[in-house]
């Protein structure tokens, strides 16, 4: 292996090396949050759509799951 071979695979192995890190960090792509729950979809819905229209926060998304005690929860981020 040649000189410049082995610098252009250092430089490799050193840029992939720094991106995961970055890739894999929560700044990158932001969490779900556990916001509330409720007792059924469409009021979860509802919460969540005046949720997101309130000025109090930073959240731009909602989604609502069921949860396993039949409660639907909203999620935030």
């Amino acid at each position: 292996m040649s000189w410049s071979q082995r610098i252009a695979a250092g430089l490799a192995v050193g840029a992939a090396a720094l991106a995961l890190p970055f890739a894999a960090s929560p700044a990158s792509a932001a969490e779900w949050e556990k916001a509330a729950g409720f007792p059924d979809y469409g009021t979860c819905m509802k919460e969540g759509d005046l949720y997101m229209n309130d000025d109090y926060h930073d959240y731009t998304e909602f989604k609502c799951e069921q949860g396993t005690s039949g409660m639907w929860i909203m999620w935030v981020r």
